[in-house]
C-alpha cells in the first residue's frame, strides 16, 4: 500500500489535531512554505503535493509523514488561513506536538516578515529546493522510472543555483557537486525503467544530509545568522 493510500485510510481513524494560523502581512505561499519548513523535519518524506496555478495559492496541500515516528502531516491554504493537521497513531504526545509545531512556525513568520524583500523571497525559494529534495527521494523510495528521479533532481539543483544564499553558503560547492553526481548517475541508467533499488539507499541517505545542511541554512538566515563561505586572503 502507497503512502497516499494509507493516508487515505487513517486519516478518519487517526487521533488528529489541527493548528490554523491566520493570514498577515506574508503571502499565501510563503505561509504555505514556512509551514512546510515547521513541519518537515529531516526524517518527514513529502509524499504528495499540490500547488495551484497563479498567484492566489488557494488550497494549496502538501501531505507529510515520518517513518520514524509513525506521524502524518497535512499543510493547507484554506480561505481563512494556514491550516496544518497532525495525525498520529496515539493521543500520548499529540498534543505536545503541536505545541512545538505552533512555536516553530510562529518563530519562523516573525522571523521572515522582518527580512527584506529580496532575501525573504531567497529563503522562500530555498523551502522550495527543501521540498525538491523531499520530491526526488519520494520518486525514489516510490519505485519510479529513472527519468522522473533524474529531472527531480535536476530541478533541484537548478532551482538551488539561482539562490545567492544558498550558492554563497559554507557547504554549498560540496552540495552542487554531490546533486551533479546523481544527475549524471540518473541520466545514465534506462530512462524508462525503475529507479535501481540498489542506488535508491545511497540517493536517500545523501540527500538526507543535503536536507538538513540546507534546513540549518534557511534556520541561519531566519535567525540573521550569517551563512557565508569564509574569504581566504593571501598577504
Amino acid at each position: 500500500m502507497g503512502l497516499l493510500q494509507e493516508f487515505m485510510k487513517i486519516n478518519k481513524v487517526w487521533p488528529s489535531r489541527s493548528l490554523k494560523l491566520p493570514y498577515t502581512s506574508l503571502t499565501k505561499l510563503e505561509m504555505f512554505e514556512l509551514g512546510y519548513f515547521a513541519a518537515s523535519e529531516v526524517p518527514h518524506r513529502c509524499f504528495s503535493i499540490k500547488l495551484n496555478p497563479g498567484n492566489d495559492h488557494l488550497k494549496d496541500v502538501a501531505l507529510l509523514y515520518n517513518s520514524s515516528t509513525k506521524q502524518f502531516v497535512s499543510i493547507l491554504t484554506h480561505e481563512e488561513g494556514l491550516v496544518i493537521t497532525l495525525f498520529e497513531s496515539s493521543e500520548d504526545n499529540l498534543a505536545n506536538h503541536l505545541v512545538e509545531l505552533e512555536a516553530k512556525i510562529k518563530k519562523s513568520m516573525s522571523q521572515l516578515v522582518e527580512k527584506p524583500t529580496d532575501l525573504r523571497d531567497q529563503i522562500i525559494k530555498c523551502i522550495l529546493v527543501e521540498r525538491k529534495l523531499d520530491e526526488a527521494m519520494h520518486l525514489s523510495l516510490s519505485n519510479e522510472v529513472s527519468r522522473r528521479v533524474y529531472f527531480a533532481i535536476g530541478e533541484t539543483r537548478e532551482r538551488a543555483a539561482l539562490i545567492p544564499i544558498f550558492q554563497n553558503s559554507k557547504g554549498a560547492d560540496l552540495v552542487q557537486l554531490a546533486l551533479h553526481k546523481w544527475m549524471d548517475m540518473a541520466l545514465n541508467l534506462p530512462q524508462d525503467s525503475q529507479f535501481p533499488p540498489e542506488k535508491t539507499k545511497g540517493l536517500v541517505k545523501n540527500f538526507l544530509q543535503i536536507k538538513k545542511w540546507l534546513i540549518e541554512l534557511i534556520s541561519n538566515q531566519l535567525a540573521g545568522i550569517s551563512t557565508l563561505k569564509q574569504e581566504t586572503t593571501v598577504e
